[in-house]
């Protein structure tokens, strides 16, 4: 990540700023500086996936959930990601992103980014998987949820997740060259 002195800004605006519960979304505002544009003159198609980083990173702010990371000693894994662009953002032009937590299964929590222009138009979506690993383990969801909300139980996962998660497979088998994925059930570690 490239971004440092948006991400310090970022963790400046939040250090003493209200929590909120992790099903809330976090919105981050930005503006599109030159180094953010491609020739084209717009902002760079792999700035979005950066972007996307420092907003996650706000979310885990705001919920708390960057507290139980560090407290833990955990390091945030980012699994996969797509995004869809709608429209061009240019040079100056404010635009924001709201993060949102749309469920999560025993090792992956699926996030959406919506990006939209000071006008409230929809220019990207991106859907993101992220992960937490110990020193040697995969962390399990329920342990990070209930760290920072006790109880706390996932939303249904959207189709859409489904859809996405079995055409990565698809795609890594025909990349890899195997016809079926070898199973290879996650470590976990659990907090007591």
């Amino acid at each position: 990540m490239n971004l440092y002195l948006r991400l310090l800004l970022i963790w400046l605006r939040n250090i003493a700023g209200t929590k909120r519960h992790h099903s809330h979304g976090a919105e981050s505002r930005f503006r599109v500086l030159p180094h953010d544009l491609d020739a084209l003159g717009h902002m760079n198609n792999g700035r979005y996936l950066q972007i996307m980083d420092v907003a996650r990173v706000e979310w885990m702010l705001q919920t708390q959930v960057a507290g139980a990371i560090r407290k833990n000693r955990w390091s945030p894994i980012l699994g996969g990601g797509v995004i869809r662009y709608r429209h061009s953002l240019r040079l100056l032009q404010l635009y924001r992103v709201r993060t949102r937590l749309l469920g999560w299964d025993e090792r992956w929590f699926y996030l959406e980014h919506s990006f939209k222009d000071s006008r409230g138009r929809c220019v990207a979506v991106g859907v993101t998987r992220a992960g937490l690993r110990s020193d040697d383990d995969w962390v399990h969801t329920d342990d990070v949820v209930n760290s920072v909300q006790p109880g706390a139980r996932s939303p249904a996962i959207p189709e859409h997740i489904h859809d996405w998660v079995s055409l990565e497979e698809a795609m890594f088998r025909h990349g890899s060259g195997r016809r079926k994925l070898r199973p290879r059930p996650a470590k976990f570690r659990r907090v007591s």
